[in-house]
């Protein structure tokens, strides 16, 4: 059963967070979210949009068959004269003509044909697009959530500690230990973590909620990173390697191309309203008319039909015209869709070994501050250092967690990034990652 909860709920969030739920992976949530995350079934609704463009031109090229009908009701008077009487009659005509239409030649047609497979084309890469987005904003989304359990975990562990800190100098200063401006120091630190607290609980539930945006539906509690993962550098480690890849498979870009395709297209497509059209035209018709002169007639007629523009108004350069600054509109997309990515691919190439350092350079800082509190604590024990000194070593130390434990969901995130700029980014990765976790 889905559990609601508002940011006032926040010790049931822990809870739920915490181990006592059926713990679910990345790639459990991944699969909720691609069968429930609207943004994708947008895109899928608007890919099979798209693909009946492809029908509906070559609908235009096939024959077409039309029947019609009608029947008049008919009052006719003739005056007397020298050979015929007057007379005066009331009768029904009927009509009937089935007709069948085949293009011959339509230069606009075949060119709409062309520009609908671009258009199919672009709508599977925009397709793509989506999903490799619904990726990275799942992991994010995830990856958040972790950060923000992490931080209450911190966040509670320092207040725990603190308020350790704030008894003990309370029990030095009624012994005369320490002055009371140290015990003052310590009720300041401890009510700035309970401060923290609240901010980090609002947190944790504001991470869930976005979660929940994406997936449809409250996840159990997620599972943590393991203690060690792998850090590995990108593969080739060649930044142009990957910029040359980017331009050559990402999906984006590809969509940008097929656009400047499809745009393109549609000057000549416009153009050829100054060309002639050829219709084959076959057609069966019936009359049947009543009266004094009435008879039954049928008729058949094969025919080519040849239509050829002279002046339309100027409507034709107008309409190439437009298509023309259209096209110039998507070659300029094109060309600033070509520099994003190449700038997207190294960003992600540069922030995958940036991360990397940074993570082993936390996973030691955090050692280092773990030393350095321990010797702040001696230090005060025996009197050479004050409780501040303290509370500030141990308001470093837990800095260093947090840091360390985002920084390896950066790097996690960067990686998948960097897949997402070469086009490569799959579902494969989702579940290699989803091995990380416990």
């Amino acid at each position: 059963m889905s559990l609601r909860f508002t940011p006032g709920y926040f010790l049931v969030a822990s809870m739920m967070l915490s181990g006592n739920a059926f713990a679910a992976g990345l790639y459990d949530n991944y699969l909720l979210a691609h069968d429930n995350d609207p943004q994708l079934k947008a895109a899928d609704a608007t890919r099979s949009a798209q693909n009946e463009t492809r029908s509906q031109s070559i609908a235009q090229l096939l024959p077409n068959l039309s029947f019609s009908a009608n029947t008049d009701k008919i009052k006719s008077e003739t005056t007397n004269s020298a050979f015929f009487p007057a007379v005066a009659e009331r009768y029904r005509s009927h009509a009937y003509q089935l007709t069948l239409t085949q293009p011959i030649y339509r230069h606009d047609r075949w060119v709409a044909l062309r520009q609908a497979n671009s258009t199919v084309s672009q709508a599977e890469a925009d397709y793509g697009v989506a999903e490799q987005a619904l990726m990275i904003r799942l992991s994010e989304s995830y990856f958040n959530l972790l950060a923000a359990k992490d931080n209450l975990d911190f966040a509670q562990a320092e207040k725990q500690a603190t308020a350790r800190q704030l008894e003990q100098a309370k029990q030095r200063f009624n012994v005369g230990l320490i002055a009371i401006t140290d015990v003052h120091e310590a009720q300041a630190q401890f009510d700035l973590t309970v401060a923290q607290e609240i901010t980090a609980s609002n947190q944790l539930a504001s991470a869930r909620e976005a979660l929940l945006e994406i997936t449809g539906q409250y996840e159990q509690a997620p599972l943590s990173l393991q203690a060690d993962i792998p850090l590995l550098n990108p593969d080739p480690a060649d930044i142009d390697a990957w910029v040359k890849k980017a331009t050559e498979q990402n999906l984006s870009l590809q969509s940008a191309i097929y656009a400047s395709d499809v745009a393109n297209e549609e000057i000549n497509r416009q153009r050829a309203g100054h060309l002639p059209t050829l219709d084959l035209v076959a057609s069966r018709s019936t009359a049947v008319t009543g009266g004094l002169t009435g008879r039954d007639s049928d008729v058949d007629k094969i025919s080519l039909q040849l239509n050829v523009p002279i002046f339309a108004g100027g409507g034709v350069n107008s309409l190439t015209r437009q298509a023309a600054y259209r096209a110039e509109a998507a070659k300029q997309n094109l060309i600033q869709a070509r520099r994003s990515v190449t700038r997207q691919a190294r960003d992600a190439y540069l922030g995958v070994i940036a991360e990397v350092s940074r993570v082993k350079a936390l996973k030691q800082a955090v050692t280092s501050n773990a030393k350095a509190y321990e010797a702040t604590q001696v230090g005060f024990e025996v009197g050479t250092r004050t409780i501040v000194d303290v509370l500030l070593s141990q308001r470093e130390l837990f800095r260093a967690k947090r840091d360390y434990a985002r920084s390896r969901y950066d790097y996690i995130l960067n990686t998948l990034r960097l897949k997402q700029a070469a086009g490569s980014l799959a579902r494969t990765d989702i579940e290699a990652i989803n091995k990380w976790l416990k």
